[in-house]
């Protein structure tokens, strides 16, 4: 059953009763972009099992087709012929509203033989991308804006060879520049090597980039501090072969129903595709729901959250798994006491400020919320919250993230109006649908 819809908005429906299920989520976004410019490059085919295929993911295939990569869809699987460490062509991409393609694609788009103009939506204009570019020509490649400096669109020329070589990274507003970088250093003809004189911004994703090298079999010297963080990073120049891999389970979207089960007292959820030893660093947020009175199971090949009689308030260091915080902020304004969410610096220049976005729709259904820069506090509603008489509109600030982490409170509560539902396509095009399967 397809909940009610008006107009561009949607109203959702009350799970009644535990919820007693199991769920598979769509492939992981940030693995099946990391593998598809690794395909792309690669010397021979790049096969990637179960990729997640949404509007972020797709944008990015049209783009290495647009660059004259050759992209075969077989159902579940895709198979990219790789161009050998270049792209053979060039052209002018579009990425739409999609932060970890643009970033990848800037740098990836040096190693292309003829010019590419990179722009994306509005949204994606306004976030700045100037530290990728900066990376980027320091290893050699050539990029220039084509209006407004610091922002897309931006023009990236072609060159015999990315030189490559040494560069200092200190505090980024993404670790997406970092991780683009990454990607194409084992094409480069010196290699690179990336020294740290801070603390990099969200290490874990890094760690995931420096997954994804390994298992498509790239060397790679890792430095670390005593206490593990990253200090050196050095991938040598080197033929990238054919692979084959099976892209696990979104722990981003597990975030959803993981929280729609935490959030109904006598809930059983199965989450497969995804297991304790997941490199996704948003298998921590799905973790820290024991924090909240959640009850986490998990396994090498499942996630099971069982839904306690109530959720208490949480404080929570969210710096590793920032997008995930963004449904656990939701989830505070059903819980018995206040909750303090920090390590959030990185949601301000997302999709929406979601930090600022989240802080006006939790005070729609009576939450007390003060922002801070890189933090937020949420205090629930007093006593027993009542559906209202009429829906509350939920703004979803055109962010995914948004309209998931609401359509699961409106789940738990009853009285919420989501606008635009539409946006979920960008990481997970049927989350209506699995939503009212579960509760179904």
């Amino acid at each position: 059953m397809v909940g009610p819809e008006s107009g561009s908005s949607r109203i959702v429906s009350r799970l009644e009763g535990p919820l007693i299920a199991s769920v598979r989520p769509p492939g992981s976004k940030s693995l099946t972009n990391r593998f598809l410019i690794l395909a792309a490059l690669c010397r021979g085919e790049g096969v990637l099992r179960h990729p997640l295929r949404a509007e972020d993911t797709d944008r990015l295939l049209a783009a290495i087709e647009t660059l004259g990569g050759i992209v075969r869809p077989e159902g579940h699987v895709l198979r990219l012929d790789g161009g050998d460490g270049r792209f053979p062509g060039g052209g002018s991409i579009d990425l739409g509203a999609g932060g970890t393609p643009t970033r990848f694609m800037i740098a990836a788009a040096a190693l292309a033989r003829l010019p590419v103009e990179i722009d994306g939506a509005a949204r994606m204009r306004a976030r700045p991308i100037d530290e990728g570019v900066e990376l980027v020509r320091q290893l050699g490649g050539r990029v220039e804006y084509l209006g407004v400096e610091r922002r897309l669109p931006v023009r990236v020329e072609p060159t015999e060879f990315l030189e490559g070589g040494d560069v200092a990274v200190g505090s980024t507003a993404s670790s997406q520049f970092v991780s683009a970088v990454l990607l194409v250093a084992p094409f480069t003809r010196r290699g690179v090597v990336i020294r740290f004189t801070e603390p990099p911004t969200s290490e874990t994703y890094l760690d995931l980039t420096l997954f994804a090298l390994e298992e498509v079999g790239v060397h790679t010297v890792v430095e670390r501090s005593k206490d593990g963080g990253l200090l050196r990073i050095e991938i040598p120049s080197q033929t990238v072969r054919s692979f084959d891999v099976e892209i696990e389970a979104d722990a981003s979207s597990a975030i959803y129903p993981a929280m729609l089960a935490a959030g109904r007292p006598g809930s059983r959820l199965e989450i497969s595709g995804l297991g304790r030893r997941s490199r996704q660093p948003d298998l921590a947020a799905l973790l820290a729901l024991d924090s909240f009175g959640a009850i986490v199971e998990a396994t090498d090949g499942h996630v099971v959250i069982s839904g306690p009689e109530h959720l208490d308030g949480v404080t929570l260091d969210c710096s590793s798994f920032p997008d995930a915080a963004v449904g656990l902020v939701a989830l505070a304004s059903i819980a018995r006491s206040p909750s303090h969410f920090t390590g959030l610096e990185t949601l301000r220049v997302k999709e929406s400020d979601r930090i600022s976005a989240l802080a006006i729709e939790l005070r729609k259904i009576g939450c007390e919320v003060s922002e801070e820069p890189g933090a937020i506090k949420v205090a629930p509603p007093p006593g027993d919250r009542q559906p209202p008489a009429s829906p509350i509109r939920i703004g979803t600030w055109d962010d995914h993230r948004l309209a998931m982490s609401f359509g699961i409170i409106g789940s738990l509560t009853g009285g919420l109006e989501i606008e635009d539902p539409g946006c979920v396509a960008k990481s997970h095009p049927g989350f209506w649908a699995e939503l009212e399967r579960l509760k179904a």
